[in-house]
């Protein structure tokens, strides 16, 4: 494949979540930045939205985003790109980033490199470098799990792995095997790619699919994910059936007017939050069963 589709997008942020999970559906990878560029607001207003497709999507389903969610035609831009210019476009360098124990980069130093502490993730269509606010707030509350070491022979499971750096942080943590899903075959294969850039290819499992509906285990001790709210809540029911005894769930992705609604339909099945993390206007919720 040396090409593919990018339907652009610029929309309010109201309508961001709801359409962004509409185009997911449709097997694109999904990527969106804050429009304005305003360092001032928390909560932008307007974001610029870019959904890959490996072929042409269909006119409709482009008409279903103008009608149903009253987009304005002069904000929908769809063009053909070669596989070369994304990585041109949207692979430019990010500086390293410290979280945790661990040191996140894109390139090993091959004069100063330390397999315990340094995880190296490359730019690419896989969400995940640890620059956002949402991945931060994951691997803080992962490490935090792991320096109580209450939680023996853990099953581990990922949901929407993107570029992999949670589980590979997980299988640096405990070196056991660790399950990694997603919806979008590109991340799933780029995870294996940066599993075997870290040397854990051997305990990085990664396979496409929908949520927590098909699993290597019947149930958890631990389960990650870092996806949209809505997506979160539709899954609540999965996670409480899937997650074992005293084990934990961590969930990010989620705004911080969001937390009581996810919240609710938790305690409404007896999970219960044990920990939470703030960075910005994200949240990042630890909740026990």
């Amino acid at each position: 494949m040396s090409s593919i589709w990018v339907l652009k997008l610029k929309l309010r942020e109201k309508l961001r979540e709801d359409i962004e999970e509409y185009l997911i559906s449709l097997n694109a990878t999904v990527t969106s930045i804050d429009a304005e560029n305003n360092t001032n607001s928390l909560k932008p207003k307007i974001f610029k939205v870019s959904a890959f497709f490996t072929k042409k999507p269909k006119n409709y389903l482009i008409q279903f985003i103008l009608i149903n969610y009253k987009v304005n035609p002069n904000r929908v831009f769809l063009k053909k790109v070669s596989i070369e210019d994304i990585y041109k476009k949207y692979s430019q360098p990010l500086q390293p980033i410290n979280i945790g124990p661990f040191k996140y980069s894109e390139n090993k130093n091959k004069e100063n490199f330390l397999i315990k502490k340094n995880i190296i993730i490359p730019a690419g269509l896989g969400f995940g470098s640890g620059h956002h606010a949402s991945t931060q707030g994951i691997i803080i509350l992962i490490y935090k799990i792991f320096l109580k070491k209450n939680i023996k022979n853990k099953k581990i499971i990922d949901i929407g792995c993107g570029s992999g750096i949670l589980g590979i942080t997980m299988a640096k943590l405990w070196k056991k095997k660790i399950e990694l899903i997603d919806i979008d075959k590109h991340s799933v294969i780029t995870s294996k790619e940066n599993a075997k850039l870290n040397y854990l290819n051997s305990l990085i499992k990664a396979k496409k699919g929908n949520s927590l509906k098909r699993t290597n285990e019947f149930k958890y001790d631990i389960i990650v994910m870092n996806i949209l709210a809505n997506t979160i809540m539709d899954n609540i029911y999965l996670i409480n059936k899937k997650l074992n005894k005293n084990g934990r769930v961590i969930l990010s992705g989620i705004l911080k007017h969001q937390k009581f609604m996810i919240l609710n339909k938790l305690r409404s099945l007896g999970l219960i939050l044990e920990l939470e993390y703030i960075n910005d206007n994200w949240i990042t919720l630890l909740i026990k069963k």
